[in-house]
């Protein structure tokens, strides 16, 4: 039987800043890339990106 370690994950303040960005980005494409809709783009994406 394998074992299995223990993993511990630490997120920093620049990862989820980067998960956020990314996450906007591709709200952005997906909504046609739209110009001027980058705040609402991000503000969505916080809200999806779990802390």
């Amino acid at each position: 039987m394998a074992s299995k370690k223990n993993e511990i994950t630490v997120e920093t303040p620049e990862l989820r800043e980067e998960e956020i960005r990314l996450a906007a980005y591709y709200l952005w494409e997906e909504k046609g890339e739209n110009h001027g809709s980058d705040i609402e783009d991000w503000f969505e994406a916080q809200e999806s990106v779990k802390e």
